[in-house]
């Protein structure tokens, strides 16, 4: 047992593990995880705390990453605060209005033509709203059927091999007793 670590630092080891054991990563990057949680082990047997730090460095990004991968993807996972906007869905609906507003503008600065040419513009910025509320929509829905990275790789939960390794790590870490602490 290592009873000898920083109570700070087996803090930073269990918040990672927590994060780690709810992380959805790529399939190719739980062995890389499982090989970094095998020296964590390691350091975390010998009590040395500059190992555990330099062990702590990939699973930490390891699990960012995961963390980043899944909000970009449309898990189904809630995000950080985000700010309220218009739904997708009104774009079209604003453009048609956009549009209407340009050719009555243009045919009250020039008349016929000018509105004829306000109607082009016009035109082209609906279809531009148009086309970004369709195609926004469609990609979320596939990848949130797909389950799909942004890198278009599929994504897992923790696979039990890592979920044992964690486990193992969680009982062997023991923050060292409060008057044997050094001070900062």
């Amino acid at each position: 047992m290592s009873d000898d670590l920083p109570t700070d630092l087996v803090r930073e080891v269990r918040r990672t593990l927590a994060d780690l054991r709810v992380a959805h990563l790529a399939a190719t990057a739980w062995p890389v995880v499982a090989g970094d949680l095998g020296r964590l082990a390691s350091a975390v047997g010998r009590a040395d705390d500059e190992a555990i730090r330099k062990a702590l460095v990939p699973i930490t990004q390891a699990t960012f990453e995961g963390k980043v991968r899944g909000r970009l993807a449309g898990s189904n996972r809630a995000a950080a605060y985000v700010a309220a906007t218009k739904q997708t869905s009104a774009l079209p609906a604003v453009g048609a209005v956009s549009a209407a507003i340009l050719i009555g503008v243009g045919y009250l600065i020039g008349g016929m033509v000018v509105a004829g040419l306000t109607a082009v513009f016009a035109l082209f910025i609906f279809g531009v709203a148009y086309a970004g509320s369709h195609s926004n929509r469609a990609r979320v829905e596939r990848r949130q059927a797909q389950s799909l990275a942004p890198s278009k790789e599929r994504t897992e939960p923790v696979p039990s091999v890592v979920d044992e390794a964690i486990t193992r790590i969680e009982g062997r870490l023991r923050p060292r007793r409060k008057q044997d602490d050094p001070p900062a």
